[in-house]
């Protein structure tokens, strides 16, 4: 049987002090991790927003406002929120609509496929097929998958793919500037 011998003052005052460098650690890690994704939503509403800029939309989804759809959890919501407190698409207000499943996905001129959306992608492009939505995701894969724009991390850096057909397909033309900063996708 073993014999049990309380800490000394000198061992419980190093215990603490490395339990609290470890939470300390911790904290400042999870505080970067955090600061890290703010910084990469707020640069992909900032791409977002600048791809309206880049894009034409053949036929207009809704001609009184401009509309954002965001389907899946994610951290964009209160950059694209602020976005869309001062700007406009073409004298159009930005307006933002949330979609639970696909099923509530209505006419949109972007949707947004969060990386956290757990829904098929088919169900997705099912429902939007058609109608001049701008598709941008940030799956893995989900370019050649057929949406129109993802965003994808080269060399720690922000990039985005773009599906020229996909695009097509959906009745919108990108310009040859936007194209020339994107990964093609064929």
């Amino acid at each position: 049987m073993r014999n049990y011998r309380p800490l000394s003052s000198k061992n419980r005052q190093h215990k603490k002090l490395s339990s609290l460098a470890l939470t300390f650690f911790i904290t400042c890690s999870f505080t970067g991790l955090l600061q890290e994704q703010a910084k990469e939503y707020n640069l992909k509403a900032a791409f977002i927003y600048n791809f309206t800029k880049y894009i034409e939309w053949n036929e207009p989804a809704n001609e009184n406002e401009f509309i954002i759809g965001i389907i899946g959890e994610s951290s964009i919501n209160d950059p694209l929120a602020e976005i869309v407190k001062t700007e406009t698409v073409d004298n159009k207000k930005i307006t933002i609509r949330h979609f639970t499943k696909p099923a509530d996905i209505s006419l949109c001129h972007i949707l947004f496929i969060s990386r956290n959306c757990n829904f098929p992608l088919e169900d997705i492009l099912g429902k939007t097929s058609g109608k001049g939505t701008l598709i941008i995701s940030e799956k893995n894969g989900y370019a050649e998958q057929g949406t129109a724009i993802n965003f994808v991390t080269v060399k720690q850096k922000l990039k985005f793919e773009a599906n020229v057909k996909a695009l097509n397909a959906a009745g919108l033309t990108a310009s040859s500037q936007l194209l020339k900063l994107a990964i093609i996708i064929k």
